[in-house]
């Protein structure tokens, strides 16, 4: 999208925020991806078997999944 840039920032200087750096961006990304799995499963209801996560915490294991 042309201008995108331009206007994300002048939308943050409008609303007086800042924006993070893409590193951090990318570290909270990946911080609430891993830690939403750590809450519960996704259910398929109808073959009742769990959606494997995207991204996996290696320190935690889900009982709900199967490896």
């Amino acid at each position: 999208m042309p201008g995108l840039a331009a206007r994300r920032d002048r939308a943050a200087a409008a609303l007086g925020l800042g924006l993070p750096s893409e590193a951090d961006a990318l570290t909270r990304l990946r911080e609430v991806a891993v830690g939403a799995g750590d809450d519960f499963a996704l259910i398929f209801t109808p073959e009742g078997e769990p959606y494997a996560p995207l991204i996996r915490n290696p320190l935690i294991r889900n009982p709900l999944i199967r490896d």
